[in-house]
């Protein structure tokens, strides 16, 4: 079996649907770029000349089943040429590979990977924005998770370094409402964003302890590795940082000199299933949690969740948003109910691959 070629569709979910095609008529798929408002950041010119100039020349008429030599080549390089190609690039290529090894074998990505040590996935509701709204507004869309069935949450302010301590007052009143409202023991997990220095992030942290935090997310700038372990050695809160780092050289370096409680590899931006496993068989190695950063739904969601149900300490609830993704009922219309949470949890099925079931009909009608 042979790799023909690798194409983008993109849809009006905001995000392109990418498949890798064969000559035996198996497909991969997986998200890439949309250029919607819905992923900002992400560009899908930039990813679609990273797949004609380099991926396709280098992938196509290659056995797609050789997924370690084929993350090597994009990650890293081949022979005499030298690719270093961004994670979060590798990472979709990667998505879709082990979408396609699925589907040949029959089997899912989660058995593949050594096998799932639960496929029922407790997930919080993550919301974000908090930076431009009121704590009340912020309680509204909490509410909304919690009338969906999610009893697990997430608060995102999306501060920035540039807007660093810019308003922590404000956080720490968003922060208190949504502790209120919640019962006692659903958990709440607050994210900065990198939004505090270190000393307004301890404070802030101490303060959130008294209330009753589960785990506080990125509190300072990413590149500040230092800072990062001494608010990790001031609070009692389980610390969590890597959602932004690629491959598990940095991740070395983040245990290493910032020594978080929780490790949250991005199932893109960490370079896809197959770093995302090293950097867990990692975690257990030096004895951190996993907590998967995944604000998302959709087929790169249920590479995340295949991923971290493979692994023992995956103890925590693995994150679920539609904020980048679009609507759910236009998602399931894509890729089948399977990607649809039930009661705030995700049930991983056993069919091949990742389990999505595409509908051509719903790609033909959402291709933009």
């Amino acid at each position: 079996m042979k790799i023909t070629d690798i194409t983008t569709t993109p849809l009006s979910t905001g995000k392109s649907l990418l498949r890798v095609q064969t000559d035996a008529g198996v497909e991969g798929w997986a998200e890439a770029p949309g250029g919607s408002r819905n992923v900002p950041g992400r560009s899908a010119a930039v990813f679609d000349a990273y797949l004609e100039n380099i991926i396709k020349p280098v992938l196509v008429g290659e056995d797609p089943l050789q997924i370690d030599r084929h993350w090597e080549t994009l990650a890293l390089g081949k022979d005499d040429r030298l690719f270093n190609l961004p994670a979060p690039i590798v990472g979709t290529i990667d998505v879709a590979l082990w979408d396609l090894f699925g589907k040949e074998t029959g089997l899912p990505v989660y058995t593949l990977m050594g096998g799932a040590a639960r496929t029922t996935i407790p997930l919080y509701w993550s919301t974000g924005s908090g930076w431009r709204m009121q704590p009340e507004e912020m309680l509204d869309l909490v509410k909304q998770g919690w009338d969906m069935g999610f009893r697990a949450f997430k608060i995102r302010m999306d501060w920035k370094g540039w807007r660093q301590d810019s308003d922590p007052a404000k956080d720490y009143a968003m922060f208190k409402l949504v502790r209120e409202y919640l019962s006692e023991g659903n958990y709440l997990g607050f994210d900065a964003n990198n939004g505090y220095s270190v000393s307004t992030a301890i404070q802030q942290g101490r303060k959130f302890e008294e209330l009753g935090i589960d785990h506080f997310e990125e509190p300072i700038p990413r590149y500040d590795l230092p800072g990062l372990k001494q608010v990790a050695d001031a609070l009692d809160v389980a610390v969590s940082a890597g959602e932004q780092d690629a491959f598990r050289w940095f991740f070395r370096h983040l245990v290493l000199l910032g020594d978080p409680d929780i490790l949250q590899p991005d199932i893109l931006s960490a370079g896809g299933p197959s770093e995302v496993k090293r950097i867990y068989e990692m975690a257990v190695t030096v004895n951190k949690p996993v907590m998967p950063h995944s604000p998302q739904a959709g087929i790169n969601s249920m590479a995340s969740l295949h991923t971290f149900s493979t692994v023992q300490n995956g103890v925590r609830p693995h994150e679920f948003s539609t904020e980048f993704s679009g609507p759910l009922d236009e998602l399931a219309e894509l890729y089948g109910e399977g990607v649809l949470p039930k009661d705030g949890d995700m049930v991983l099925s056993d069919r091949p691959g990742l389990g999505i079931e595409l509908n051509e009909a719903a790609v033909a009608r959402m291709t933009i």
